[in-house]
């Protein structure tokens, strides 16, 4: 025990005059509480509510969100008695999981000498300790608040003593950071402030090397920063951290930055006991900065230099909301190409169906024109276009068969063949237009043959056939006039119906359903029309086009209320008074409205209205009223 005695008195002597990790109020600090980087020490480390590099592992986890790319500092500090101090940490934020940090610090030192009661024992020994960080930070989808957290694991070692041997411990304690930078709209002294709370050993870490157990103390800083800007020139920092330990006094640590077009940094700090400064310096991917501070007892410790290094590489977070955009799109077209192929195919796999059951049936026309659809959205489709050129020899085949079977069996053989002719040349025509989709003057083509030849049975087929198709087309348009409709492109919407009507013929059920279509999409455009018009001011247009979808659905709500307002608008307000009784019910109101019943206050107005449809003080009021009660239903 005596032994340990000494060894302890010499290890803390040593190391806490070397460190000067004093508190104020008694007990002491981790000598990690000087913190890393240079650019916190330029500021008085006045840091908490800036935290913007990796080094935020440290001074404030939640400012790790704030990290624009991929980014590593080093930093290094010769301290009195040739102590090293060094810092290496890398952040690594991501477009929709928040930031991710680590970090590793070393303090130590070689060549204690070993004292027992300040008499040298010719003994040396090193003294070290290892921290690593492990932080997260992710801003929230409210209130622009961010917190962050960092696990520390801790490692303390003393080695080399001449009666103890080598004394290590290790342990893990837990940071908690938060940042507010709220999106205050207004005049340039309520924009760009960032608030920061770090509160550091809110879980504790305990380190027992010897037989002593050493408890970090709970720390709190709550920071505050307002940015100025000056244009394109630069802009201003100024910083204030409150410091709190429950082993020490109460600080306070102040900082300012002048930055020039982010290029070069200029920085004065206060760190609670002495003035501090620093510059920064940036080209391409590089920062580097340097601090120079006093430390706490000035008395004892010489002021230090500090230096770090700062590089930032890969895609900034606007790159990768770009990458990731390009991936959406990429992908949602991958799966509208998928999609398409899939509806191919079944559109394939149907019709390829449908043309052999009109083979096999021996009904040729209506084969080849399932066989062409399959080809129209699959030119090279080998089964199709084989069963198509035997389609139309076998068509071709079955009309010459009845063709010459009637020139045959007519008494006027001329006559029967000039007929023969005609029918032969206008069914040529009419499958012609059917293969175009002509299917109006495919109809036409296939009666005048059928007028000179009425009883041809493959004439009567066509004419069927091409019905069927005018019917098929018919849907088509009508459910593509729909998706037009959905994705409001109106105006295309009506030309596919146009189409549609023009094809229904005399069709009611069809017309009926196309009307309807129309009417309800005509509205939808008016509507839209009508409130852009309304919205930049123009009342006299926007009354017109009200009025016409007023007269296709006199019921809308919401028409009828931008009616009303536009009209309101495109007229003087009335400017009599009104009659006492008028008067008098009017004020009845307000007193209702002013007593929160305003429910009953609108009542009361709309009876005005009645007799004053556009007295614009009455209308405001309601207006009011219809608002004061939405919020207070909310």
């Amino acid at each position: 025990m005596e032994k340990f005695k000494r060894i302890r008195l010499a290890v803390i002597t040593s190391l806490l005059l070397s460190y000067g990790v004093f508190a104020q109020g008694g007990g002491t600090e981790s000598p990690f509480s000087l913190g890393f980087g240079a650019r916190a020490i330029g500021l008085g480390q006045a840091f908490t509510a800036m935290a913007d590099d990796p080094t935020a592992v440290f001074w404030n986890p939640a400012g790790l969100e704030f990290i624009n790319q991929q980014s590593a500092t080093f930093f290094h500090s010769t301290l009195f008695d040739g102590i090293q101090y060094d810092f290496l940490g890398f952040a690594y934020p991501t477009l929709n999981l928040g930031t991710f940090g680590v970090g590793i610090a070393r303090m130590g030192v070689d060549g204690f000498v070993e004292y027992d009661r300040f008499k040298n024992l010719g003994n040396t020994f090193s003294s070290d300790e290892y921290q690593v960080f492990f932080s997260y930070a992710k801003k929230l989808p409210w209130f622009d608040l961010t917190p962050g957290i960092t696990v520390r694991w801790i490692r303390q070692g003393y080695t080399g003593m001449q009666f103890e041997g080598d004394l290590i411990d290790s342990g893990v304690g837990a940071d908690l950071g938060l940042m507010y930078r709220p999106k205050w709209i207004g005049s340039a002294f309520v924009q760009d402030w960032s608030f920061g709370l770090s509160i550091r050993n809110l879980f504790a870490p305990q380190l027992k090397p010897g037989e002593q157990i050493d408890v970090s103390p709970f720390t709190a800083k709550l920071g505050v920063m307002k940015k100025i800007r000056f244009g394109n020139a630069g802009g201003f920092n100024v910083l204030f951290d409150l410091d709190h330990s429950q082993d020490r006094d109460l600080k306070f640590h102040l900082g300012s930055e002048y930055q020039f077009q982010d290029m070069a940094k200029l920085r004065l700090g206060f760190n609670g006991s002495s003035i501090a400064f620093g510059v920064g310096a940036k080209y391409s991917m590089f920062e580097v900065d340097y601090g120079f501070g006093q430390m706490e007892y000035s008395d004892v410790f010489s002021p230090t230099h500090r230096i770090s290094v700062t590089v930032n590489f890969g895609p900034t977070r606007n790159d990768l909301f770009v990458i990731a955009e390009q991936q959406r799109i990429a992908e949602e077209d991958r799966i509208k190409r998928e999609i398409r192929e899939a509806d191919k195919q079944d559109f394939i796999a149907e019709h390829l169906q449908a043309a052999d059951k009109f083979f096999e049936d021996q009904k040729y026309l209506d084969a080849v024109v399932e066989y062409q659809q399959v080809i129209g959205v699959e030119p090279f489709h080998f089964r199709a276009g084989v069963m198509l050129d035997s389609a139309n020899t076998l068509l071709q085949s079955q009309f010459d068969t009845r063709q010459s079977a009637a020139v045959q069996d007519a008494l006027d053989k001329e006559r029967a063949s000039n007929d023969s002719m005609f029918v032969q040349e206008h069914f040529e025509k009419g499958r012609s237009y059917l293969d175009k989709k002509q299917f109006v003057e495919a109809m036409i083509e296939f009666n005048m043959a059928l007028e000179r030849n009425p009883d041809n049975q493959i004439l009567q087929n066509s004419i069927a056939t091409t019905k069927r198709r005018v019917r098929e087309e018919v849907g088509r348009l009508v459910q593509k006039s729909r998706d037009e409709f959905q994705n409001q492109n109106y105006s295309e919407a009506l030309r596919l119906l146009a189409d549609a009507r023009l094809l229904g013929g005399d069709n009611a059920q069809l017309q009926n359903e196309i009307e309807t279509l129309a009417t309800r999409i005509r509205l939808q455009e008016n509507i839209q029309q009508g409130l852009m018009l309304y919205d930049v001011g123009e009342y006299n247009e926007a009354l017109k086009i009200l009025e016409e979808a007023l007269k296709l659905d006199p019921d809308n709500s919401l028409v009828k209320q931008y009616y009303e307002r536009t009209k309101l608008e495109t007229m003087e307000a009335s400017q009599e008074e009104m009659d006492p009784e008028t008067e008098k019910k009017f004020l009845k109101g307000v007193d209702t409205f002013l007593n929160g019943r305003y429910a009953e206050a609108i009542k009361i107005w709309e009876e005005i209205l009645k007799d004053n449809p556009y007295n614009k003080r009455v209308l405001e009021s309601i207006n009011n009223a219809r608002e004061r009660l939405k919020s207070k239903n909310k």
